[in-house]
């Protein structure tokens, strides 16, 4: 070995002892500050406590060797939660520290703590299923292990939550899907996630996908009725038997579908209520239906008030031996409401009116003209035309001077004396 090698190992040797010497046998005293985290301790069940992760500054002394053999414990910062109630808190600090080092600061020495009341409620787990499998697949309903799971946080946010869920993507699948899925939790408006605990955070969820095409089921639209029911008949109403469907087909068709409907009903060839069958239309060729091809539609008809109106009537005066009348018109029209079989029931002796001017003394009168007595209660007068006829009445001795007069103006009148028929304008009775 050479000098200079020699020399190079008495140097490593000499650091060594002085190493060994300053730091073990005879260590110098230090400090040096560490933090760490703040450890709760007697946790209460069901409470909230904030901060979550605390931490202190603690200040120790020892000699470096001590600190070399205490390793990582070299200290533990712990809050005693034992008598905590909810609300606000300041609690003191205790740190316990490795044999040989000694605790000479703590900072902070307490800390401010707030807890919170935890509830526990436990929420059915939905599946929401995105988008559909292949053309020509359909998927089973999804099973969810466990169904339930607990949420654990402030009854106010709890409160708020909506529902639980996962989300399933069906796009394009062929085959059955087994998987582990988070639960989400779906709350209203200012509620956050964070604030809620789920137990547990996944659920299974399995969905069998097979060959085939889904079901829907729809509603079938009320009936298109064309022309008019026989007169004296009304519709009182309808009602399909079934009032839904199932139909099956590719998603695309069925999407489109919402309402299935049967040809239109001609109400002119149904005399009564009736229960027809009705053959189901169906939109696609691809589309088929799941159970009957036909419904029942059962049409319930009513008797119907219907409008009359009867032109040429006559009507009578009732007058004394000495008047002589001329009347405006020789009859009258009138328009009836009624149902069929009480109109049928009319005849026209019973609109004849009698117009009653045995008391009135020569002169022009307007005289109204009133219902006819004697008409079924069924049956109403909805118009006279005219309302009302003008009469002039004169004496049997005044009856020369008007021929006269009739005569110088070339203008000559007959008599008819029969007072009980009707007579054309401006003719005399």
């Amino acid at each position: 070995m050479s000098n200079r090698a020699a020399i190079k190992l008495i140097s490593v040797l000499l650091g060594i002892f002085a190493w060994t010497y300053v730091n073990i046998i005879v260590p110098p005293q230090v400090r040096r500050t560490i933090s760490t985290k703040i450890e709760y301790r007697n946790m209460p069940e069901l409470m909230k406590i904030t901060p979550e992760e605390p931490r202190v500054e603690v200040e120790l002394e020892g000699n470096r060797r001590d600190f070399i053999i205490s390793g990582p414990e070299k200290l533990q910062a712990s809050v005693d939660l034992y008598n905590l109630r909810p609300g606000k808190a300041i609690l003191p600090v205790k740190v316990t520290s490795a044999t040989g080092l000694s605790v000479k600061a703590i900072n902070p020495p307490q800390i401010r703590v707030e807890a919170t009341a935890l509830v526990r409620k436990e929420i059915p787990v939905k599946v929401k299923l995105l988008g559909q499998p292949a053309d020509g697949y359909l998927a089973d309903k999804p099973r969810i292990t466990p169904e339930k799971v607990v949420l654990e946080g402030s009854k106010s946010v709890i409160n708020r939550v909506e529902a639980c869920q996962v989300e399933v993507s069906l796009v394009q699948l062929k085959n059955s899907i087994s998987e582990s899925l988070p639960v989400k939790i779906i709350v209203d408006a200012g509620a956050e996630k964070s604030d809620i605990e789920v137990i547990p955070e996944k659920v299974n969820v399995d969905v069998t996908v097979k060959q085939g095409y889904p079901e829907k089921e729809v509603s079938i639209s009320k009936p298109v009725f064309l022309n008019k029911l026989p007169e004296g008949k009304k519709l009182s109403g309808f009602e399909i038997i079934p009032k839904t469907t199932k139909i099956t087909g590719p998603v695309r068709l069925l999407e489109q579908i919402k309402e299935l409907s049967f040809e239109p009903v001609d109400l002119s060839k149904i005399q009564k209520s009736a229960t027809l069958t009705q053959k189901l239309e169906l939109p696609f060729d691809k589309v088929e239906l799941v159970g009957s091809s036909v419904c029942v539609l059962d049409l319930q008809l009513a008797d119907a008030k219907v409008n009359r109106e009867l032109k040429g009537l006559s009507f009578s005066l009732e007058k004394t031996e000495n008047q002589h009348t001329t009347v405006s018109v020789s009859s009258y029209s009138m328009k009836l409401k009624g149902y069929l079989q009480d109109l049928k029931d009319i005849q026209v002796s019973d609109l004849r009116i009698v117009l009653n001017i045995s008391e009135m003394k020569p002169g022009e009168y307007e005289v109204p003209l009133s219902v006819p007595a004697g008409l079924p209660s069924g049956v109403e007068v909805v118009d006279i035309s005219p309302d009302e006829v003008k009469i002039k009445i004169s004496n049997l001795e005044q009856q020369g001077e008007e021929i006269k007069e009739v005569d110088q103006n070339s203008q000559p009148k007959s008599e008819n004396k029969d007072s009980s028929n009707s007579l054309p304008d401006g003719r005399e009775q």
